[in-house]
Order: C-alpha cells, then structure tokens, then sequence
C-alpha cells in the first residue's frame, strides 16, 4: 500500500481510547501532528504523552471536549484553528452507544447527538481549514467511524426516539444519518467544485472491544461478548488498520462520498442513489443546520456549505 508521506494536521475525536486511540498511533508513526479530542482529561494527557514519547519531534495536543453539547462543538472547533490553520485529516471517530434514553442540554436524544449531530456541526465549522490544506492532487480527507448497520432510517418525525426507544433503531438511526451525511457533503462538495480538495468517506465498523461497551444495556453486554465476539469480534487495531487505508493509502486519493465495510473483511460498499436518499439528505441537512445554528453565534461560524 502507497502512503502519503508529506506531514500534515490531523484531528481525531475520541482520539484516547479504542479505534480512534489507534489510529492516532498510525497517524502519529507516519509523521502527522494530532489533536485529540476527548472527554477525560486525565486519560488524554497520558495518550498524548505516550505518542510524543514514540515520536519525540511529532506535535501532539490534547482538548477535553463534551460533544454531546453543541456550544462545547463550537468552543472545541475555535481551539482547533487556533492552533491548525490548514487541516489534512479530520476523523470522526467519537462515539456512543447508551443504553437509556437522555436529552442533552440541547433538547437533543444524546447517541443522536454525539454520534452524529456533533460530526455535522464541527465540520462544517472546519471546512475552511480543510479547504485550506486541500490540493487537487492532494486532497484533505474526512472520515467518519461509524457502525456497521444498514439501509436504515431516520425518524425526522421523532428523531430523539420519544415513542420507541430501543438500541436497535438508535444505532440504525445513527448509523443512517452518518452514511446519508457522506453522501450529501460530498455532493455539496462537488456543486463548489471542491472534490478535489477535500473527500469524505465513512467506515462502517463492526463487533470491536472497546469501552464504547460500558453503557450498552444489559442484555447487550451479555449477548455481544458470548455471540458477537466470536463470531465477528475484532480488535481495534484491525478495525484502525482499515481506517488508516482510508486516510493515508494513494489508493483512495479522491475518493468521496463512499461508503466501506469492516467487519470480516473490508469492501465498499454499492452507491445509492434513489429518490428517498436525496429526500433524506434534504432534511436531514436542514434538521441539523437548525439544531447548530441555535448554539452558534456570529461570532463563532467559521463557515458552512
């Protein structure tokens, strides 16, 4: 596999932990500065301790951030380009999968929230900067992390799940906005004439051991380790291993609103456009364009498509 070798900035959300945790060790071996975002300050000082510790010359910051709030989206994105004027690599990979039904501070249901609504929103306030670093021949890459359900659907009528709350649709509900999202923004992309500049792509991953297990509901940590694990069971390297693919291999240069499965192996998966994807990604876009534009202010849009 053909990397790129040329250093550039990298941000990884849930950059401390599981996958994301691996792929800023990649990121760091080929030479990258990182910013890692994550919620324990504690735990994001040691990681980023121990990847300055394997490459002493590599720059590495750490900025403890609550995505599931949208104003700490906001105060996260203003660090961010406070310190990268240009972004290579910005990587979605933050996540949660709980068990009991909770409303954010926005009003917002919170897998719903962090699993998406925060990718939405930080970037679109990071666009400038991958823009910024984005060459035709070279473009900056996003990727979102996401799970490995399918075809499944957002619930525009009742997207906090307020009638049927069950893990299931909260995840393909997610998993749904995610892979709808890709599609869309690099759509809008391409209308600005920017998919050269800067591809999107999603990694649907699925049964990895990590701590994204604490808050599953019971029957969930009963079932996934006796059935999951060793059937389909894969370790976060395997699944960062993918990603990295994504992120650095001179195979996926230009690639953009794409869709690849990890699970036994990695694929890409068939495009699809129909009718109700476009419907979807028409509302899915407003939707979340009101849920952020409440939390921002003038003062701290750094731009939108």
């Amino acid at each position: 596999m053909h990397l790129n070798v040329l250093a550039g900035n990298a941000v990884i959300t849930g950059g401390t932990d599981g996958i994301g945790k691996e792929i800023a060790r990649g990121l760091a071996r080929a030479g990258h500065r990182l910013i890692l975002v994550g919620r324990d300050a504690e735990k994001g000082a040691r990681v980023a301790q121990e990847l300055l510790e394997m490459r002493s010359n590599l720059g590495v910051r750490f900025i403890q951030a609550d995505l599931s709030s949208l104003s700490e989206v906001n105060r996260l994105a203003e660090e961010i380009v406070h310190h990268f004027p240009r972004i290579h690599y910005l990587v979605h990979c933050a996540g949660i999968v709980r068990g009991w039904r909770e409303l954010t501070k926005d009003g917002i249901e919170a897998n719903f929230a962090v699993n998406f609504l925060s990718r939405f929103a930080l970037t679109q306030k990071l666009l400038p900067k991958l823009r910024a670093a984005g060459r035709p021949d070279h473009a900056a890459r996003i990727l979102m992390i996401s799970g490995a359900a399918r075809n499944g659907t957002i619930h525009f009528e009742d997207l906090n799940l307020t009638k049927r709350f069950w893990i299931p649709r909260v995840v393909s509900q997610f998993c749904a906005a995610n892979d709808v999202f890709t599609r869309e923004l690099a759509r809008r992309l391409a209308l600005c004439n920017d998919e050269r500049r800067v591809t999107v792509t999603c990694l649907k991953i699925g049964v990895v051991k990590t701590n994204i297990r604490r808050d599953f509901p019971l029957w969930m940590k009963w079932l996934v380790p006796l059935l999951g694990d060793p059937l389909l069971g894969q370790t976060p390297q395997e699944a960062a291993d993918a990603a990295l693919r994504l992120l650095l291999s001179a195979e996926f240069e230009g690639v953009t609103g794409a869709l690849f499965l990890k699970i036994k192996k990695f694929k890409r998966l068939d495009s699809r456009d129909d009718t109700r994807d476009r419907e979807d990604a028409a509302s899915l876009w407003r939707v979340s364009e009101e849920f952020t534009n409440r939390a921002s202010s003038p003062a701290t849009a750094l731009g939108m498509i």
